[in-house]
Formats: C-alpha cells, sequence, structure tokens
C-alpha cells in the first residue's frame, strides 16, 4: 500500500509495496507518482487520483499501469481509493486479470467483491447481475458494508459467522435468503476469501438464485407426500373390500374381476411404496463414498441363480441409496424376465470409473420403459413405464455425478450403472445390508 498527497508524490509505502521496486519505504516519501508508476492500458493513473481528491471517502477506482523498477518494468492492477483529507491510496496487485474482470462482468450471477474492514464486508466492487439483483449501483454500496442493504435483520449474525470465516482465510458455500429488488429470493451463496500483496483481506461473494427451484421442490413435497397418504389409505381401503368379495362368494365371474381389482391395486400400491424409496433417494446424500462390491453382493444374496463377479471392494460415490438401485437393477432382470432367463452381475474398475453391469439374455427392457429413462424422450401416453425404478437408479446414478446405460446386443440386455471411482484409501468405505436398508426405507 502507499499513499499520495495533494501534490502527486508518495507521502507513505508499505515495505511490501517497496520490495517490489526494490527499494525501501524511506526512499520512495516524497517521490512524483508518475516515476513509480507509468501509465499502461486504459486510463492513466495520475489522471485517476486527481479524480477520486473531489469525491466522498471509499471511493475506489482501478487502471493497469507498470512499476517502473530498475531492470524491466513489471505490469500491474493499481486500485486507488480516497480518504476524507483529500489523500489518495493504492495498492497494486499482480496484472493479467483483464480475463478475470471479463469474467467478473460477465456472469449471469450476482458476484460482489469486499474488503474485511474492522470485521465488516466493505463493497468494493459489483458486477452488472449484482445491481439488476439487488438494486444497488457502485455508487450507492461501493464503500459500504454488503450486509446492511442485503441481509435480512433476523440473519445478521449468520452473515457475520461468513464474514469472519473470510477474515480467516475460509471460504463459504451454504443457502441463504437475501433482500433483493423482488423481495427475498433464496441463494447459493458462495464466498471466496484472498489476502492482497499489501496484506489485507479481500472476498468474493457469488450469489446464484435458486427461489424458484426451491419453491417446485416444497411445491413437489407436499403434493407427493398428500397424494401418497391418500392414495396408501384408499388403496388399502380397495385392497380390503375386493379380498372380501373375492373370499365371499362362489360366483367365479365375481371372483375374477375381483382378483382383477385386488390385482390392479397392489401394483398401484408398489408404485406408491417407489415413489417412497425414490422421495428418499433425491433427499439423501449422494457424495457419501461407498462399496458398491459389497453392496452388489449384499443384493444378489437376495436372489437365487444369478452369477456374479465382483472384486473384493470398489469405492465410489453415490450414497447409502445405491444398494436400492442396484436392487432395482437386479430385480428387473430376475422378476420381469421369462423363468429360465440367465441373470449374471458384474462390478469392474478401472481408469477412474466403476461400472456395475447387469446382464439378462431375456427379452429386453419395453421401447415404451426404455425411451423415455435411457433416451430422454418427452414423457407421453405412450413412452412411459409402469414403474419407478428405473428412474430411481437413475437419479441415484446422476446424483452420484454417473449415468445409467443401456445396450442390447446378441440377444442379451445388459444395463449399466456408471459411477466415479474413490481412492479407498481416502475415505471409510461404507456397506449397507438389507436389513439397514429396510429401515432406511421406513
Amino acid at each position: 500500500m502507499f499513499g499520495i498527497d495533494g501534490d502527486g508524490r508518495l507521502k507513505f509505502a508499505t515495505p511490501s509495496f517497496a520490495s517490489r521496486l526494490e527499494t525501501t519505504p524511506a526512499a520512495l516519501v516524497g517521490t512524483p507518482l508518475d516515476s513509480v508508476i507509468a501509465a499502461g492500458t486504459g486510463a492513466d493513473p495520475e489522471r485517476v487520483v486527481d479524480d477520486l481528491r473531489d469525491v466522498p471517502a471509499g471511493r475506489t477506482r482501478g487502471c493497469d499501469g507498470c512499476l517502473r523498477r530498475a531492470e524491466t518494468p513489471v505490469p500491474v492492477r493499481v486500485e486507488f481509493a480516497s480518504t476524507d483529507s483529500r489523500q489518495v491510496v493504492g495498492t497494486v496487485s499482480a496484472a493479467g486479470g483483464e480475463q478475470f474482470r471479463h469474467l467478473f462482468e460477465q456472469s449471469q450471477h450476482a458476484v460482489v467483491s469486499f474488503e474485511i474492514v474492522d470485521g465488516e464486508p466493505i463493497v468494493r466492487r459489483v458486477n452488472t447481475a449484482f445491481v439488476e439483483t439487488f438494486g444497488y449501483g457502485p455508487a450507492t454500496i461501493v464503500g459500504e458494508s454488503l450486509n446492511e442493504y442485503i441481509v435480512p435483520d433476523e440473519r445478521t449474525e449468520e452473515a457475520a459467522d461468513y464474514d469472519r470465516r473470510t477474515a480467516s482465510g475460509e471460504t463459504n458455500h451454504s443457502p441463504v435468503t437475501r433482500k433483493t429488488v423482488n423481495g427475498r429470493r433464496d441463494f447459493i451463496y458462495r464466498g471466496i476469501s484472498y489476502t492482497a500483496v499489501d496484506g489485507r483481506r479481500f472476498g468474493f461473494a457469488v450469489y446464484t438464485d435458486v427461489t424458484g427451484d426451491q419453491l417446485r421442490r416444497k411445491q413437489l413435497q407436499v403434493l407427493h407426500r398428500v397424494l401418497r397418504h391418500n392414495l396408501r389409505n384408499d388403496l388399502s381401503v380397495i385392497i380390503g373390500m375386493a379380498d372380501y368379495i373375492r373370499e365371499s362368494t362362489n360366483e367365479t365371474a365375481v371372483v375374477h374381476l375381483a382378483q382383477k381389482v385386488l390385482d390392479a391395486a397392489e401394483q398401484l400400491a408398489s408404485v406408491s411404496e417407489q415413489a417412497r424409496d425414490v422421495e428418499a433417494a433425491l433427499d439423501s446424500q449422494p457424495g457419501e463414498p461407498v462399496d458398491v462390491a459389497a453392496i452388489t453382493r449384499g443384493v444378489v444374496a437376495e436372489y437365487s441363480g444369478v452369477e456374479q463377479h465382483t472384486p473384493e471392494t470398489a469405492t465410489v460415490t453415490g450414497g447409502h441409496r445405491l444398494y436400492d438401485a442396484v436392487d432395482n437393477l437386479v430385480e428387473n432382470a430376475v422378476v420381469h424376465t421369462p423363468p429360465g432367463t440367465d441373470v449374471w452381475v458384474a462390478v469392474d474398475s478401472e481408469n477412474g470409473e466403476t461400472f456395475v453391469r447387469v446382464a439378462d439374455d431375456g427379452p429386453g427392457i419395453p421401447e415404451n420403459e426404455r425411451a423415455a429413462v435411457f433416451e430422454d424422450e418427452d414423457i407421453t401416453t405412450l413412452t412411459h413405464g409402469t414403474g419407478l425404478g428405473l428412474w430411481l437408479v437413475r437419479w441415484v446414478a446422476e446424483a452420484g455425478g454417473g449415468e445409467l446405460r443401456y445396450d442390447r446386443f446378441d440377444g442379451w440386455t445388459v444395463v449399466t450403472l456408471w459411477l466415479p471411482s474413490v481412492d479407498a484409501d481416502a475415505a471409510e468405505r461404507t456397506t449397507l445390508p438389507r436389513d439397514e436398508s429396510e429401515s432406511v426405507r421406513q
């Protein structure tokens, strides 16, 4: 850091700034600014300083320049700030930030650069998206506390905790609520801390608006839970009545119709239970490392006649719901194929990827099932399935950073669950026995 008096000469300089010029702070005092920093592209440093003398304290402006070192000039970015005594202070940082400035300005997310001063995030720069989102331009908010403008009163302590983390060099990543031109909105907040060459602590805050996503999620949760609750209760009545009718008559036609009602109701009840599993899968933490080889062995043990090939361990992302995903794939190959169908399951890992392959020599997954799940076809009256099992597998895979694949060749159907591998030495492997899986389902 350095200070410039009313005559355009250095009034003081910090040791870190002086070291950049290969000199001492005392030797710089009284030196004209233009003999220390030459103009680069854009605004002239002396002109920037003159412009800042007659504006309120705390206003900032930057420009490119070159440090006049003894040997070779060093390109730098210079940031000047006004004070309450017509003195201007400046800091320098490494040049080459033009690409960053374009990224800062053109980002569709609201971004603000701030300095931690006495524990407060003092705004130094905002991008266009920030102005559009929160309604405050540079003339209004630069030099002011960010919290006073966008943080709701009841969340001031939360914001202060983020500021303390920034001041200590930590990063922040959390859902937050902030005041905007459109009322309160929900954001994913990412805070990045860095230290300037003069030791001052700065940070960037990036706000990604997720209000619409959060609202739709809450609406779907309410609709899903109310519908599933009512459906389960009504289906219990239908199943009970259909079973009573079937057992209370000797008329063949009535027994047949009662059985059809009973089968349809039980199928619908099964879909309702699958919906519960899907909801639990979407609400779970997918990033937890698990041993998919052990999970696969546990699943296969529940079915007879299934051949398997698994390594001792294969740790992947995916979380506990990976058990349900593998179980659905094996169940599809065993239960939903003709009797006598050969089924085998294999787990392989290579080049940072792990593959769980379930194969059978049955007729393959019907077109209406696979078109929407595997081929991203729009869901219509013709392209949809009768259950949610494959959707659960796909969503678990995608939540873990992987994907679900379908292949058909030489009379075999192969469904592959792909997931990123995890270094087993860097993560504690977690297996999910059948009894634990059932407890999670509750």
